[in-house]
């Protein structure tokens, strides 16, 4: 039972009903002990005694000073394997779980569950004691005297007010995992479009840099053929214009490269960037199964709907309140003297009914309706925006596919004008420049590819995180 919780204070209130007299000529032995037998005489307390008394006594019930609890929250320092495509749903769900937006949503979880019992407790029996000691000053005496109550009282009826408000805790706490979701998908995402664009970049600078070694040796042929005066100044200008051109690019893309590698950290921290390995592009959904796909999982309309059910439940609460509630209330009060001749006792049924409040619950009443609607307003708005979203990822996906075939052929192209091109110089028909010109055209064209193929793998997972969801595939669950 709850009452052994407060035993120490149960305690103290009968020690004080048991054992206190209410006259200073025969003071009880728990007093005497405290006053030091003998420092009461007569009906009269001198100061020194008084003083005695009051910080010999009171220091028993004197509560210590609470302390400011210093709450605390470890940093999080995850292990990765090497970045593959064989674990890269280990290395994803090791980041969601580590990252700090999906802890904070989880400590929220765990937060609105406790709320629930916090709750729940209003329909339980409730024990409270109190108990009063001092002394009275009438007619040239002392009196020293206690008294203490002790109350029992539960619910027993409240047109379902309490439970639901159970209900309405019971909703955001359910409504407090999907967010933690939300925060999971939302990391998961970003997982993946950091790992492809730092693989991206890293292809990139490959390409660049092989294009510039591939370049230099040619540049340095023009300028001695330009020396010797075989060549005129235009074609040792254009080449090194076009030389320049990939120099420009590649300090660029050195830049690029260092910034995906601090948002690649910032999602897998510590992990092993040199590792890193591409992603498969995903199998996606199109068309109307896409659509309707998209609405069952959602956690977003989840969210919405689960908001909905929690604010519904907390209208009744209120609606509740409007009307009585009754209870059972119990309790005992006694002096110290005669406790038993003096003392009271009662029983009965409360009923509590508030006739007029100013209009304060016919306020919140309103007012809770009108936010039921904004939430519903919200759910239609965010169909809207996730209906747009997929038709956008979807037609930026079918776009860049094709983008990426056209980019491939092209690719392969310039491979046969560049190699013609060196094959034609030996037999003259060919100038260096042309080499120059193919072997830089074949540099923007790889380029080209891997940009349109890191495209083509972030629109797939976008799809996918929209029409499946990210987080139910590596394994990761709010509780």
């Amino acid at each position: 039972m709850k009452v052994l919780k407060h035993k120490s204070i149960i305690f103290i209130t009968f020690l004080f009903l048991t054992g206190c007299q209410t006259d200073t000529e025969n003071t009880p032995n728990f007093f005497s002990n405290l006053l030091n037998s003998g420092n009461v005489k007569k009906g009269l307390i001198n100061k020194e005694s008084e003083n005695g008394f009051f910080d010999n006594f009171f220091d028993q019930f004197k509560p210590n000073e609470i302390e400011n609890e210093i709450i605390s929250v470890n940093r999080s320092k995850p292990t990765f394997k090497t970045f593959k495509q064989s674990n890269v749903f280990y290395n994803v769900k090791t980041a969601v779980t580590s990252h700090p937006s999906v802890q904070s949503a989880m400590f929220n979880v765990k937060a609105a569950k406790l709320n629930i019992q916090t709750v729940e407790a209003g329909k339980k029996t409730q024990v409270s004691a109190q108990a009063l000691g001092g002394i009275n000053r009438d007619n040239s005496s002392n009196t020293l005297g206690a008294v203490g109550s002790l109350n029992v009282s539960r619910l027993l009826f409240d047109y379902g007010a309490i439970d639901s408000t159970v209900l309405s805790q019971k909703k955001k706490y359910e409504l407090s995992r999907v967010q933690a979701e939300i925060a999971a998908e939302t990391v998961a995402l970003r997982s993946y479009e950091v790992w492809i664009n730092l693989y991206r970049q890293k292809r990139v600078m490959e390409v660049y840099e092989r294009g510039l070694s591939l370049a230099e040796p040619i540049l340095g042929q023009i300028k001695n053929i330009s020396l010797s005066g075989l060549a005129d100044k235009a074609m040792i200008l254009k080449a090194q214009q076009d030389y320049s051109q990939l120099e420009v690019a590649h300090s660029r893309s050195s830049a690029e490269l260092a910034a995906a590698k601090a948002l690649f950290k910032e999602i897998f921290p510590n992990g092993d960037i040199d590792s890193l390995e591409g992603l498969q592009v995903r199998r996606v959904m199109q068309g109307k199964s896409a659509k309707k796909n998209m609405m069952i999982q959602s956690a977003t309309l989840r969210a919405q709907d689960l908001l909905t059910d929690a604010f519904e439940a907390e209208l009744k609460t209120l609606k509740a309140q409007k009307k009585a509630n009754v209870s059972m209330s119990a309790g005992v009060t006694a002096p110290a003297k005669d406790t038993i001749q003096e003392g009271s006792a009662n029983v009965g049924i409360l009923v509590n009914y508030v006739f007029n409040d100013g209009g304060r619950l016919d306020s919140q009443i309103k007012g809770l309706k009108e936010k039921i609607k904004e939430v519903k307003q919200q759910r239609q708005s965010i169909e809207r925006e996730l209906e747009a979203q997929l038709n956008v990822a979807i037609e930026t996906y079918l776009g860049v596919k094709k983008t990426y075939d056209v980019t491939l052929e092209l690719v392969n192209l310039s491979k046969e004008v560049r190699d013609t091109s060196k094959d034609q110089l030996v037999s003259g028909r060919s100038k260096i420049q042309e080499v120059l010109n193919a072997e830089v055209k074949l540099s923007e064209n790889k380029i080209q590819l891997v940009n349109a193929e890191a495209e083509l793998r972030l629109a797939s997972y976008r799809i996918r995180a929209l029409t499946h969801g990210l987080t139910k595939e590596i394994g990761w669950k709010s509780f």
